[in-house]
C-alpha cells in the first residue's frame, strides 16, 4: 500500500466508496462513479446489502457535494469523456470503467501537474494503475470488518463476448477460476445467463430439484443464493457443507426440510442436532433449569419447533428417534455413522468446537455446519471464529461446499433489522 500525499486531491473508485473508506476534503468523485452505483442499486446479480449501500451512497454523496451546506468538498474534476477517450485510445488501453477512472486522475494530475491519490479496493484496478506511478499515489483499501473477507462460495463474473464463447464451448476450462464446488453468478452485458459449479474438471449447471416432504409441502428456493444452497445440499459427493447468511435467509428451514426428507427415504437414520448452548449478548442468565436433558435443552431447539410446527412435533420427532439433539459439551467420545450432522447458530463455535464436531462425524454421515457471523454473542467466537477457520482451511477441499445466502425472506419488517447501525 502507497503512502498517500496529504493535501493532495483524492479520487476515490466505486470499490472503495462501497468498502467503507471515508470521504477526505479535496476528494473527486467521477461520473462513473454515479453511473456503477445507479447500476448496482438496481442490478439484479447484486445482493440486497450491497444494493441498499450503493442508494446510501448516492444520497450521501448528493448531500454532501462542494457548496452544499454540509459539504465535505467533494467535486467532479471537470475532466471530459471525450479527453478520458481519447487518452486510453492513444495509450491503447482499455474502455473500461477501472481504466476510465484512472485516466480521468492522470489527466487531472497532469493538468495540475501534482501527484494526486487514487484509492481503490479493487486488486485488478490497483495493478492496473501501477504504470501511473508517477502521476498517481495508489492506496489499496480494504474494509476492516471480519465478515467481508470470509469466502461467499460463489463469484459473481460479467464476461465478454469472447468468454461466453470460451465458456460454452470449453465447459473443461476453467476460465472463471474457481475452485473446486465454487459456484459463479455469470452474466453477460449485466444480465444473468447462467448459474454454474467447478466440479474440479469441469463447469456443470446446477442441478437442484424442488424439495418434496412430508412436514412442510413442496419447498422451493426463492433467490439465486437459495438455488446454490439447495445443489449443494442435494450433492451427496460433497458431506460436509457450510452455509451462512443472515436471519431470515432460510438456512435452518431449508437444511432441516432436506434433512427429514431424507431421513424419511431411509438415506441417513437420523438428524444429529447440535447447537452450543449460549446465551445471546447483553441478556440475563435464566439460572438452572429444572427436568432430563432434553428438558433442559429444549430452550435451544425452539427454532426447530418453530420450522416443525409446534413443541409436540419436535417432542415427537425425538422420541422416534428422528432427531437426536446433543449439547456441545457432551460430544466428545461420540461417533455418529450414517446420520446427518446438522450444526445450527456457528457463529458461536470456536476453531477448538468445529475441530471436536467434526471428528465425531462417522462413516457415511454429511455434516452441516448453518451460521451468522453478524449474531456472535461473544468476544471469545469474534476473536477465535470456527467459520473463518473452517472457510480458510477447507476451501477448494473437493469433500467441502459453501454458500452465503444473502438475502432475508421473511417479512419486510423483519428485513428493517439489516438497516439498524
Amino acid at each position: 500500500m502507497s503512502l498517500l500525499l496529504l493535501n493532495s486531491p483524492v479520487f476515490y473508485d466505486t470499490s472503495a466508496l462501497l468498502a467503507g473508506k471515508e470521504l477526505e476534503p479535496d476528494s473527486f468523485i467521477s461520473p462513473i462513479v454515479f453511473e456503477e452505483l445507479e447500476t448496482i442499486k438496481t442490478s439484479s446479480i447484486k445482493d440486497e446489502t450491497v444494493k441498499y449501500k450503493a442508494r446510501a451512497l448516492v444520497r450521501y454523496l448528493m448531500a454532501h457535494q462542494w457548496g452544499n451546506k454540509e459539504s465535505y468538498g467533494w467535486s467532479t474534476s471537470g475532466v471530459s469523456m471525450n479527453c478520458i477517450n481519447l487518452f486510453l485510445g492513444l495509450s491503447r488501453l482499455e474502455k473500461s470503467n477501472d481504466m476510465k477512472i484512472i485516466a480521468e486522475a492522470v489527466i487531472y494530475a497532469r493538468r495540475c501537474k501534482r501527484q494526486v491519490n487514487l484509492i481503490t479496493a479493487d486488486a485488478c484496478q490497483f495493478l492496473m494503475a501501477q504504470r501511473f506511478n508517477k502521476e498517481l499515489v495508489i492506496e489499496y483499501y480494504r474494509e476492516t470488518g471480519h465478515k467481508e473477507n470470509l469466502w461467499r462460495g460463489y463469484q459473481e463474473r460479467n464476461l465478454t463476448d469472447d468468454e461466453v464463447n470460451e465458456f460454452y464451448q470449453h465447459p473443461e476450462h476453467n476460465i472463471l477460476e474457481l475452485v473446486q464446488n465454487e459456484y459463479a453468478i455469470v452474466s453477460h452485458n449485466e444480465e444473468i445467463i447462467d448459474i454454474v459449479k467447478w466440479t474440479g474438471t469441469k463447469y456443470e449447471v446446477l442441478k437442484y430439484r424442488d424439495c418434496n416432504t412430508d412436514y412442510f409441502g413442496k419447498v422451493k428456493p426463492l433467490n439465486i443464493q437459495q438455488k446454490m444452497f439447495f445443489d449443494l445440499l442435494q450433492n451427496h459427493d460433497i458431506p460436509y457443507k457450510l452455509v451462512r447468511g443472515q436471519y431470515g435467509s432460510g438456512k435452518t428451514f431449508l437444511a432441516l426440510a432436506h434433512a427429514l426428507q431424507y431421513v424419511k427415504l431411509n438415506r441417513y437414520d437420523k438428524i444429529v442436532f447440535v447447537r452450543n448452548n449460549i446465551e445471546v449478548a447483553g441478556s440475563r442468565e435464566l439460572g438452572a433449569l429444572p427436568g432430563e436433558q432434553w428438558d433442559k435443552l429444549m430452550p435451544f431447539m425452539m427454532p426447530l419447533a418453530d420450522h416443525l410446527g409446534s413443541v409436540d412435533y419436535l417432542r415427537q420427532a425425538i422420541e422416534e428417534g428422528i432427531i437426536e439433539p446433543v449439547h456441545l459439551g457432551y460430544l466428545r467420545g461420540r461417533n455418529f455413522e450414517n446420520s446427518i450432522i446438522l450444526v445450527d447458530e456457528a457463529e458461536n463455535l470456536t476453531t477448538d468446537n468445529i475441530k471436536l464436531i467434526t471428528g465425531r462425524c462417522g462413516k457415511g454421515s454429511t455434516l452441516w455446519v448453518l451460521g451468522d457471523e453478524s449474531q456472535t454473542d461473544s468476544d471469545i467466537f469474534r476473536k477465535n471464529s470456527g467459520i473463518a477457520s473452517l472457510l480458510n482451511s477447507l476451501k477448494g477441499d473437493p469433500l467441502f461446499g459453501t454458500v452465503e445466502l444473502q438475502k432475508s425472506e421473511r417479512s419486510a419488517v423483519a428485513q428493517l433489522a439489516a438497516k439498524i447501525k
